[in-house]
């Protein structure tokens, strides 16, 4: 995890950001099943104020000719939350990722999609190479009830809470603050976690109905 996610156009994205002060939300990439490696939204306060910016799926770049490319050694989509410690990223360069939903499978196979039924925000780091941003989402322990669906991991959401986005943003370089959400929530305010089994994984063709995880 997490591998694919989606930003639905049609889910309230643009108020979605707008209730959390975020400027220029007309920027937002959106579409369904986001791959690694491709320009992905992300929200930062680097400007000093809570802004849409575009990067690249994947936290370390290389330079290749005169562009940045997705490091061919270091595979970094994710940021495991055991080494967030080791991360400079994580004390100096958090971002949000807005997102709708998101798909994950076991060992590559019996894909599934969760959601919340509202946008949401995952929590992630990003790095500068220059005018180029790039990024990763963070992954925590896998939820005792989603590890039959993945055993490995479980992505940071950030709660429904303007105070946090705050302080994920802007709360500068201690991260001890942060400590109380290092686990996996099936909830997301009042919003239960959605369960719903696709046929492919980079596709739309679900198999049943969506359930309550």
């Amino acid at each position: 995890m997490c591998s694919v996610f989606d930003v639905d156009d049609d889910a309230g994205i643009e108020r979605f950001l707008e209730e959390y002060g975020v400027h220029h939300p007309q920027r937002m990439i959106l579409g369904r099943r986001r791959r690694p490696t491709t320009p992905v939204s992300i929200v930062t306060a680097r400007s000093g104020e809570r802004a849409v910016e575009s990067a690249i799926w994947h936290l370390y770049l290389e330079k290749q000719g005169d562009d940045w490319k997705p490091h061919k050694k270091y595979w970094s989509i994710n940021s495991n939350w055991k080494k967030l410690g080791q991360r400079p990223e994580y004390r100096k360069s958090r971002c949000l990722i807005p997102a709708t939903a998101w798909v994950e499978s076991q060992h590559g196979k019996n894909p599934v999609e969760f959601s919340f039924g509202e946008p949401f925000f995952f929590c992630g780091l990003y790095k500068s190479w220059g005018d180029i941003l790039s990024c990763a989402i963070i992954t925590l322990a896998a939820h005792p009830d989603t590890a039959k669906y993945h055993e490995k991991s479980f992505p940071m959401i950030a709660p429904k809470s303007h105070d946090f986005v705050e302080q994920w943003l802007n709360g500068g370089e201690d991260t001890f603050q942060f400590e109380p959400y290092l686990h996996p929530e099936t909830r997301l305010g009042t919003a239960p976690l959605m369960v719903r089994p696709l046929r492919k994984a980079m596709g739309v063709d679900y198999t049943a109905e969506a359930q309550r995880v």
